[in-house]
């Protein structure tokens, strides 16, 4: 079983503020546990084995699509 992570309020915030939004605002305090609780959703994800999965998509950058 994975080992239970918890995001800090500190961490939570400067995340935040590096993705450009008002950690003012009082709507933080409301975030915060959601953001929380969607992580522990998604902790399970972590335990998966994909070693022998190969990627379903390829990103290669600087390709244009035609019109």
């Amino acid at each position: 079983m994975a080992k239970e992570r918890r995001l800090s309020k500190e961490t939570f915030l400067r995340i935040a503020e590096l993705a450009g939004l008002d950690t003012k605002t009082p709507h933080m305090e409301e975030l915060y546990p959601f953001v929380q609780n969607v992580l522990q959703g998604i902790a399970p994800l972590d335990e998966l084995d994909l070693t022998q999965v190969e990627p379903a998509m390829v990103f290669i950058p600087g390709q244009e699509q035609e019109v």
